[in-house]
């Protein structure tokens, strides 16, 4: 008995039909937004009736979520070929992806501020992808357990860290000199040279006998 190999004839073409709908949506929202992109005008991009693409997907709710997976989905892909486990390195090639895949950033930039207002269909999306982004941002290294020195938790490096990666890819948008890469490298470098700092401060003063007063 011949072996399956994946999905044949009119099951396979839906699929790949879906996947052209689903690339042709995420460019249409990269540059026109979600609320003022149109079925039609998609239709008119693949070259079908409105009718032709809502066979593939309900409504345009359905499209921005399989938009917002496919985004997802090639960066998550992405890190798993590099099996980087340290918040630096896997913060440093989110940003060598974001700046490969300007299409994919582009949208997620326009998204992310559209979906501001709470009633936008993707809110509850981005809510959830800044809470999971905190999480993944946490340094569980030795030196991030030691405490908060100078009142710098490492919920607070987190949250710094995701504004610098998110912050970096808009301002590409006005400045192509910038090298996100090498500016997210370099704020880790940082948060990494700060932490040796204050940890040697920290044990000069405990070999002095001092109290851990103040650190200047």
């Amino acid at each position: 008995m011949a072996e399956r190999t994946g999905p044949r004839g009119p099951y396979r073409k839906g699929l790949q039909r879906r996947r052209e709908i689903i690339a042709a949506a995420a460019e249409l929202f990269a540059e026109s937004g979600y609320v003022n992109s149109s079925m039609r005008e998609l239709a008119r991009r693949m070259r079908l009736t409105q009718t032709g693409v809502l066979h593939h997907f309900a409504d345009k709710e359905e499209l921005l979520v399989e938009v917002l997976n496919l985004r997802d989905s090639s960066v998550a892909d992405y890190l798993a070929e590099l099996h980087a486990t340290d918040v630096a390195t896997r913060s440093r090639e989110v940003a060598r992806h974001s700046a490969e895949h300007e299409g994919l950033t582009s949208l997620f930039i326009i998204l992310s501020a559209e979906a501001i207002d709470r009633d936008h269909p993707a809110h509850a999306y981005f809510a959830e992808h800044y809470r999971e982004a905190q999480t993944q941002t946490l340094d569980p290294g030795p030196a991030a357990a030691e405490g908060a020195p100078m009142g710098v938790s490492a919920e607070v490096i987190a949250t710094l860290g995701i504004a610098v990666q998110d912050g970096l890819q808009l301002q590409r948008r006005y400045r192509e000199d910038v090298d996100v890469v090498e500016a997210v490298d370099s704020f880790w470098r940082l948060v990494a040279a700060a932490r040796a700092h204050w940890s040697q401060q920290a044990t000069s003063q405990e070999a002095d006998g001092g109290d851990g007063g103040d650190v200047g």
